[in-house]
């Protein structure tokens, strides 16, 4: 069964919306979510898509189990069928918002997840910021490398670049929300092109609610 691709862009105004500019309020994780949540209509539906704002923060890629609807020319829509067709060993580069996460044992005896490269900073001085940035790459890098293999590919490690770290905060239905995001850049071999077609249509890792985890892959 097939998925779709998506390119959306938003084009009513936030001055010429109330609904948008009472999104706003509540931080611009929560607008996104909300955003995309339009076109795809269906009271308690869980959510079947994946997105990702792109740097002009007006438009969106989108993978979907259903095609988008339009809504009332809030938005500009490009949709097609998005069927990954992958072999084994193929080269790929690949592109990637994630929020990466560590999950560590409380003294409680419960688990809970850390962002990674905060848990990293812990114990370095801020003064030694050489040291500070290569102990941050190195865990936003390790983080990725060892969880590629489960998304079925084998990353070539010395083509990652990593930018884009950002924290963010929301507040949704009256609970403050907090989550980091780290986009990804690389290589990768296809090792096993079922979990690797898995991943792209469903996503990786956590926060997919507020646009990480949208795995984007094309040939070299």
């Amino acid at each position: 069964m097939s998925h779709y691709f998506s390119r959306v862009r938003l084009l009513a105004s936030l001055r010429q919306d109330d609904w948008l500019r009472g999104l706003v309020r509540h931080g611009e994780p929560y607008r996104d979510h909300a955003l995309i949540w339009r076109l795809f209509p269906g009271d308690g539906m869980a959510r079947d898509f994946l997105f990702r704002r792109l740097e002009d923060e007006r438009s969106f890629y989108v993978v979907s189990a259903r095609p988008p609807q339009p809504d009332s020319g809030l938005f500009q829509i490009q949709c097609k069928p998005y069927a990954p067709q992958l072999e084994q060993g193929e080269w790929l580069r690949f592109d990637l918002r994630a929020n990466p996460t560590i999950s560590l044992r409380q003294t409680d005896g419960r688990s809970r997840r850390h962002d990674v490269l905060m848990h990293a900073k812990h114990g370095v001085p801020v003064e030694q910021r050489e040291r500070l940035r290569q102990v941050l790459d190195a865990a936003g890098r390790d983080w990725l490398l060892s969880r590629a293999e489960r998304w079925g590919m084998v990353i070539q490690e010395g083509s990652v670049l990593q930018d884009g770290y950002r924290q963010h905060r929301l507040r949704r239905k009256g609970s403050n929300i907090e989550y980091s995001s780290l986009d990804y850049q690389g290589m990768a071999q296809v090792s096993d092109p079922q979990r690797l077609r898995q991943a792209l249509l469903e996503g990786v890792g956590h926060s997919k609610g507020f646009g990480c985890g949208l795995l984007m892959v094309r040939r070299v």
